[in-house]
Formats: C-alpha cells, sequence, structure tokens
C-alpha cells in the first residue's frame, strides 16, 4: 500500500509538473488556452508510460460547470437575441459538420479496418463521452471509440489553438479577459456564480446528465445576468484548476493500452481526423461569408472539437465569443439528436452494399465454373 501511494505521488508530482512546463512554454509563445493546451498534452505523453492517475468523473464534471459558468460571463446579454437572428447559419453550419463527419465515418466503415459500426460512431463531431457510451450498445468497438473520439478533441484544440495563434482576431471584438489569481471584485457575485455552478454540478449529477455539465451552468448564469441577479465573478486561479482539470481529463484517456490496440490504424485515424479539420475549416469561409464575421470565428465556431474546449480558446482569443458558443451548443444537441439515427442507417446501407457485392462474386463464381 506504501509502495502504492508514493508510486501515486511520483506520478502526480511528473504530470503537474510537466504539465507547468509546457504551459509555461506555450505561454511564453502566447498560445491561446495555454493552461488547457499544457495538462493535455502532459497527460497524453506521460500516459504512454502506463500512468495509473485518474481524475474522477466528478471532478471532471464539475471543473465543466465552472468553464460554463466562466463563459456565461464572456457572453452578451444580446446572446439570445444573436441566435434568433443567425438562427439559420447556426443550424446550417451544425448541421454540416454532423453530416461530413457521418460520410466521412461511413467511408472508414467501408475500408475493412474498422469492424461493425465503430467508425461511424468514432466520427461522431461532439459530445464524444456521450458517443462513446452509446456506441457499445450498437454494436461497436468502445475502444476504438473513445480513441477516434479524443484523439478528434485533442487534435482540434490543437489546431484551433494554432490557427487562433497565427491569424489573431479581426480587432472587431474585444480582448481575451484578464483575470486576476486571487482578487475578486465583488464576494456576493463570487457566491452567486460559484453557487450555480455548484449546484447544478449537483442536479447533474442526481439526474445522471453529467453531458450537460458545461452547458447547464453556462445557461443558468447568463440568465442571471439578463435578470439583474448577478455578475459572473471567478478568480483566476478557479478557472487555472478548471482548465487544468479538463486538460487532463482528456489526456489521461489515452492510454498505452488503447493506443497499442490501435497503433497500425493511426495514420488513417489521424488522416481522417485532419481531412474533417480540413473541410469544416473550408465550410468556415462560407459561415464568415454568409455572417458577415471574420473568419477565425467561423473557424472555431465549425471546429468538430470539444464545445467545452473550443469555448475556452474562443474566450482567450478576441473572437466573436458569442456566435462561436452559440453554432458549438447546437452542434452538440444535434449530434446527440442525430449521431444515434445516422449510425444506425449507415449501418444499415454498409451492411446491404456488402451483402450485395458478396452476391454479386457468388454469381460470378456460379458463372464461371
Amino acid at each position: 500500500m506504501i509502495n502504492n501511494n508514493k508510486k501515486t505521488l511520483f506520478q502526480w508530482f511528473f504530470l503537474f509538473a510537466l504539465s507547468f512546463a509546457l504551459f509555461f512554454g506555450f505561454h511564453h509563445f502566447r498560445l491561446p488556452a495555454a493552461l488547457l493546451l499544457g495538462p493535455m498534452l502532459a497527460a497524453i505523453l506521460l500516459s504512454s508510460f502506463d500512468l495509473t492517475v485518474t481524475v474522477s468523473k466528478p471532478l471532471f464534471v464539475l471543473a465543466q460547470s465552472f468553464v460554463g459558468i466562466m463563459i456565461a460571463g464572456q457572453l452578451p446579454v444580446t446572446i439570445l437575441s444573436q441566435v434568433s437572428v443567425h438562427w439559420p447559419i447556426f443550424l446550417s453550419g451544425a448541421l454540416f459538420t454532423v453530416v461530413a463527419a457521418a460520410v466521412l465515418g461511413w467511408l472508414l466503415s467501408r475500408s475493412g479496418l474498422f469492424s461493425g459500426n465503430t467508425a461511424i460512431w468514432g466520427t461522431s463531431p461532439g459530445a464524444a463521452t456521450v458517443m462513446t457510451v452509446m456506441s457499445e450498445s450498437f454494436g461497436a468497438d468502445i475502444r476504438l471509440v473513445a480513441l477516434m473520439q479524443y484523439l478528434r478533441v485533442a487534435c482540434c484544440t490543437f489546431s484551433v489553438t494554432l490557427v487562433a495563434k497565427y491569424l489573431g482576431g479581426s480587432g472587431d471584438h474585444p480582448p481575451s479577459p484578464h483575470f486576476d489569481l486571487f482578487t475578486i471584485s465583488s464576494g456576493r457575485d463570487f457566491l452567486w456564480t460559484a453557487a450555480i455552478a455548484v449546484l447544478s454540478f449537483v442536479f447533474l449529477q442526481k439526474v445522471n446528465k453529467q453531458s450537460m455539465a458545461f452547458i447547464l451552468p453556462m445557461v443558468l448564469g447568463i440568465a442571471f445576468k439578463m435578470l439583474g441577479l448577478t455578475q459572473i465573478v471567478l478568480p483566476g486561479a478557479l478557472v487555472a484548476i478548471a482548465y487544468t482539470i479538463i486538460g487532463w481529463s482528456i489526456g489521461l484517456r489515452f492510454t498505452r493500452a488503447i493506443l497499442r490496440h490501435a497503433a497500425k490504424l493511426m495514420p488513417v485515424l489521424l488522416l481522417s481526423i485532419a481531412v474533417l479539420i480540413a473541410v469544416n475549416a473550408a465550410f468556415g469561409l462560407v459561415i464568415a461569408k454568409w455572417a458577415g464575421t471574420d473568419y477565425l470565428t467561423a473557424f472555431l465556431a465549425t471546429s468538430p472539437g470539444g464545445a467545452d474546449s473550443v469555448a475556452i480558446i474562443a474566450a482567450s482569443t478576441p473572437v466573436d465569443v458569442g456566435f462561436v458558443v452559440s453554432m458549438q451548443i447546437i452542434r452538440f444537441f444535434m449530434v446527440i439528436i442525430l449521431s444515434p439515427v445516422l449510425a444506425r442507417w449507415l449501418s444499415n446501407l454498409r451492411r446491404s452494399s456488402v451483402g450485395v457485392v458478396e452476391s454479386q462474386g457468388i454469381e460470378r463464381d456460379e458463372c464461371s465454373d
């Protein structure tokens, strides 16, 4: 027991030290959301050495709740009017990403590299945890689905960060907010803010809807702001802890066993993710033109990464955060609603096409006889 405790302490020490070192490096080069990227990359690197430490699911959900309430503080109270004006754009952008990912998954499933409908579930663009859990009951390989989902989230996070770094904002949006580590402008508002996040977390734990951990406190925070009940106040230290926990939670899912299981498929997986990112990046040009916004805002909005990680990057970049978050949330719900339907339909289509090919092969063999 003592040896195990020492091993765990050493692992946490190395994870923390490497996370801090990578954060410092990313921050030095002014990459957005360095507090998310550093811990995530550190966890991915150390996971290949059979790291045994994990972030508990409740802690991950609580961190998402605080990020959700933080994003609510960055969104204008006019967000609902923005959604009502741009809803065709948001709906089209979200639908395009879902359909593009489904088509890519179907093509991968036909390659013969994946069993059953694993590729279709693995390429679903969002709600990674929900899609991973649901996939097993539909006959998919949950290990590969988990790898594909979180590899996509990680790749999208890095790609979005690099694009945000080198494109920068348009100058028409406010700069990213500055958080003092321990200073809070209003103790009363901070208590309200913390209460919304914690109570949202407790409620979602009770009803077993942890997938809403990012969205519910954000919606409640916006509602409280619109009603004039409170302002969103969080010290920078709390935001940094939440970012770190989310980064670790994503990175620690890449265990050596999972990576070894999918080693031969890794080039195909990375290529498919790159294609999905590129397709959505191209569609971002259409969205930017259609909505009359800057390309970086449209790129972040159409990114097929995790809604929470994209929102964190958007909040640290001079873009239209409301536009980005609105499209990401609409896509989140669309994925949950449409992905099971699309997966079932595409799986049946795949099986029927395979059956046609096999029957044609039998007929050819009979004729040759």
